[in-house]
């Protein structure tokens, strides 16, 4: 099916310029794995204020 549908295309196909080129992938993963680590750090930071006796933030 894929070799007559090939036949049937009369040229190479051009890709459209609002293709993710994958810069903006990385964008996202980078900046969530930042919220994530500083959501770790604020808990850490929680659990040593509570563990030395302080009140607790949450």
């Amino acid at each position: 099916m894929l070799a007559f549908i090939a036949t049937r295309i009369p040229g190479p196909v051009a890709e459209t310029a609002d293709r993710d080129p994958g810069i903006l992938t990385l964008v996202f993963t980078l900046a969530r794995a930042v919220r994530t680590g500083a959501e770790a750090a604020f808990a850490r930071r929680c659990a040593l204020a509570e563990a030395a006796g302080g009140p607790n933030p949450l």
